[in-house]
């Protein structure tokens, strides 16, 4: 019986401990553990010179250079410098001229198109947004089908008249809705872009409907030449006052976080690890910790929080504190159990003793 309990409380206290970290009831005594010296440690126990020479090489080779320039500042982040070719071909790259004409024609591309695939296009994408002209362009393409009753994207077009009504207000109020514009943009282009999670574009298509009227934005664009971009915008414009932001907004303004820290490109990226928008904010977390190295991180060593890093640790202390203690619980019950059986044994042998001489002292 007394086994079975030890068994019992060596697997039900770990587990406990375990559901109480991802539930961030630990969050408190996690706190004070310096979280850049766990990431280093992690690191730097994974991840070799070699491998990131490797990771370099392979995203120049790929055309990715934004990859390459991640995992040449994670090198400098592990002070493990990067070899002669790796760090040679990153150079080369790295040339005004190449420079240029790597990224004139991607801002055009992501200004035009409203999509991207690196920092440029992502920049011209998001760029195309805060001017308005990327919201009247997807209202114009978005709305359309609305209207002609076809499947339509509900996130691009509600983020869409979201943005527009952000822009009234940013006017209105001095600058104050310039976060929540930012984010606007951001999303759209991870949609666009592919990278946003199913998971997290159905939670923030709920908080879009609930901020958009679909219905009666419907019957605002029937009423309006779509092709005209003065006249979108003037319906839309006088529309937006039935916007309802209240639960979108903390979304928007996390997304900008995320964006002060990394730029807009590695936002976008990041967001295929956002489930959620508590994910949301951990990755914000990470991003104010790590700034562009967050997403290297990740893939090296797959934690997507600075909890993960933390709780990892902690566990392992607090596994080897408790096997510890549990040995030495148990060596001490053995032991008293073991004196207690010597103890009886002696009486036994004592009192057996004093039973044999007993005959003799009445002879």
């Amino acid at each position: 019986m007394r086994a079975f309990v030890v068994v019992f409380l060596a697997i039900v206290i770990p587990g406990g401990l375990f559901l109480a970290l991802e539930a961030g009831l630990l969050d408190a005594y996690l706190e004070d553990i310096p979280t850049e010296t766990l990431i280093l440690q992690e690191l730097r126990a994974t991840v070799s010179p070699e491998e990131l020479d490797a990771r370099v090489l392979e995203a120049l080779e790929d055309g990715r250079q934004d990859d390459a320039e991640m995992y040449a500042e994670i090198a400098v982040y592990m002070d493990r410098p990067l070899g002669e070719d790796a760090a040679a071909a990153l150079a080369a790259s790295q040339t005004t001229s190449a420079t240029v004409i790597r990224n004139t024609g991607s801002f055009f591309e992501g200004f035009v198109t409203g999509e991207g695939s690196d920092n440029a296009s992502f920049a011209g994408a998001v760029t195309s947004d805060l001017t308005v002209i990327g919201d009247i362009r997807d209202i114009g393409s978005e709305g359309s089908k609305l209207v002609a009753g076809e499947e339509y994207s509900e996130v691009i077009l509600g983020l869409s008249v979201v943005g527009l009504a952000v822009t009234a207000g940013t006017v209105a109020s001095g600058g104050g809705g310039l976060p929540a514009r930012v984010g606007v943009s951001l999303l759209k282009v991870a949609k666009k872009a592919g990278t946003m999670t199913k998971s997290f574009s159905k939670q923030l298509g709920r908080l879009v409907s609930k901020a958009v009227d679909f219905p009666a934005l419907r019957r605002t664009l029937s009423d309006v030449s779509l092709s005209n971009p003065n006249a979108t915008r003037r319906a839309v414009t006088a529309y937006a006052d039935n916007v309802k932001s209240a639960e979108i907004f903390p979304v928007l303004a996390r997304m900008n976080d995320v964006q002060k820290s990394v730029g807009p490109a590695e936002s976008v990226r990041l967001m295929k690890y956002v489930r959620n928008t508590d994910d949301l904010d951990n990755i914000a977390d990470m991003t104010r910790t790590l700034g562009v190295k967050t997403r290297g991180v990740i893939l090296l060593t797959g934690k997507t929080s600075l909890r993960a890093f933390k709780g990892a640790i902690n566990l392992i202390r607090w596994a080897l504190e408790w096997v510890w203690a549990l040995g030495v619980a148990v060596l001490g019950w053995l032991g008293m159990a073991g004196g207690r059986r010597v103890l009886r044994r002696r009486r036994t042998r004592v009192a057996e003793a004093r039973a044999a001489a007993q005959p003799n002292k009445l002879a």
